[in-house]
This record gives C-alpha cells, structure tokens and sequence, in this order.
C-alpha cells in the first residue's frame, strides 16, 4: 500500500477541516448601579438571547489601560451567560453589539464595561478592541483574549489573565459554566 503524497495528504486534511461547535457565550458586566445592571440584563436578554447563568456579584472587575480610558472605576462585576450559542467568529459583531449598549448606558452609569466572551471545552476567550502581544486579532478591530485553559482537569488562568480571573469566586463561576457547557454541548 502506498503512502499518499504530500499534496493528497493536504487535499484530504482540507476535506475534513470542520466548523467548531456552537459556545457558550457570556458578558462580564462591570457597574456602579444595581439599576444599570438590570438594564443591560434586560436590554441583552432582548438583543442576544435568555439568560441562562447569572453569577453572584463578584470581586470587582479592573479594567485594562484602554478600557480605563472608557470607563470609570466600577463598584461591582457580574457575569451573565446566555442560553444561545454562539459561533466563534460571531464574537466579534456580539462586541460591537455590546460596545453599542455600553455607549448607550454610560449616560447613565459612567463606569459600565460589557466584556463579551465564550466557552470551549478547551478555553475561555474574551473580546477585546487593543492589541497586546497576549492577544489574537479576529477581525473589524477585535482582538480575542484567552483567559482560561483547560489543562488536566481545571481551568487554569493564563499568565496574562487579569488578577480578576485569578480569585476564587470567579474561578468557581467558569467552572461551573465550563461544567454545564459539556454537559450539553452536543444539544442544540
């Protein structure tokens, strides 16, 4: 039996390249007012799906250099996962959609942030709009930001990962949302 070549070796590889399955998409809120909170709640749930998960308030959220230039310090983070999947590649129009509520909202509540991200089994992944060297461009100015790995058993924060990632609250939250992601990623 002969060996394929090279090139058929790469003809068959591109035949079987497959789409990933849908993930779990979320948002990392960070907010001064309850009141903003159950804002963007209700106008998120209307603009991208049920919420599925809704976390305890969480230690507060640091933003980054540039989204310190956006946003005033917040008092509390939550982070709200939603029942849709998400496609990977949609990451990007679900932060422009996000970053469209954060304008419409900071007339009100100056120090909003929405970070939309996802879950894999194999990482979680934040949509960011700089560049660092941590960070992979998409496309139309978003950047995506692994902050979780999966690596033997657990979620593990990247080195790069904010502080944020690092405290136990939060790390029990992705867990848990990881958790229930494979239970029912072969569900539609």
């Amino acid at each position: 039996m002969d060996l394929p070549s090279r090139v058929e070796f790469e003809i068959l590889a591109l035949e079987n390249l497959e789409r990933p399955r849908g993930a779990s998409f979320f948002c990392l809120l960070a907010f001064q007012s309850e009141d903003t909170f159950f804002e963007v709640k209700s106008i998120t749930e209307k603009r991208f799906s049920e919420v599925l998960y809704e976390s305890n308030n969480l230690p507060k959220y640091t933003p980054d250099p540039f989204e310190r230039e956006i946003a005033f310090p917040s008092r509390f983070s939550k982070v709200l996962s939603y029942k849709q999947r998400i496609h990977r590649e949609e990451l990007v129009q679900k932060k422009k959609e996000a970053v469209e509520i954060q304008i419409q909202l900071q007339k009100k509540d100056p120090s909003l942030l929405i970070v939309p991200g996802y879950v894999t089994s194999h990482n979680i992944v934040l949509a960011k709009s700089k560049d660092d060297f941590h960070r992979i461009y998409l496309y139309q100015g978003v950047y995506g930001e692994i902050v979780y790995k999966f690596i033997e058993g657990r979620l593990v924060p990247t080195e790069e990962a904010p502080p944020f990632f690092r405290e136990r609250e939060v790390l029990y939250f992705f867990s848990t949302l990881r958790e229930s992601y494979e239970l029912n990623k072969f569900k539609s």
